[in-house]
């Protein structure tokens, strides 16, 4: 089921979009919330979604040899998770799971490549944004070490 363009028009990486480029991402995104402990997508396989958290928070689990499957990580607030659905080899580098109710934006990733593909402003604009989230939350995580 398509999202409402005005939903996706809040959300702060979208905010720039067009309307009819709103209209066109949400054709391909569902708003969707999930109970405590909900894997949304797990390490080494294709990367069929990527999710926008709008609200809760999604913890981050790598597979570090003997150690197992270790946290390394807690996503809170409007954070981007499962960007490695938009990059080539398209296979999710962590296992990520809910930590408490959360409510995502669950995009088709093949769309969206499409979509980027066929309108470049679009992919520009999301791209930028996606850059400047993930070099946020490098940042942070460099403040908290």
């Amino acid at each position: 089921m398509a999202t409402d363009p005005n939903f996706l028009r809040e959300i702060s990486c979208f905010r720039d979009l067009s309307d009819e480029q709103l209209e066109s991402l949400a054709q391909i995104t569902n708003a969707i919330c999930y109970l405590p402990g909900h894997t949304l997508f797990e390490e080494n396989k294709p990367g069929k979604r990527l999710f926008f958290l709008v609200k809760g928070d999604v913890e981050v689990f790598y597979q570090i040899g003997e150690a197992g499957q270790v946290h390394v990580d807690t996503i809170s607030g409007e954070e981007i998770v499962g960007c490695s659905a938009l990059i080539e080899p398209y296979v999710y580098t962590a296992t990520e799971r809910s930590l408490n109710e959360v409510e995502v934006l669950e995009i088709d990733a093949e769309a969206l490549r499409n979509l980027m593909r066929e309108d470049l402003s679009l992919g520009f604009a999301i791209q930028q944004r996606m850059i400047a989230l993930l070099m946020d939350r490098i940042t942070n995580f460099r403040l908290e070490s």
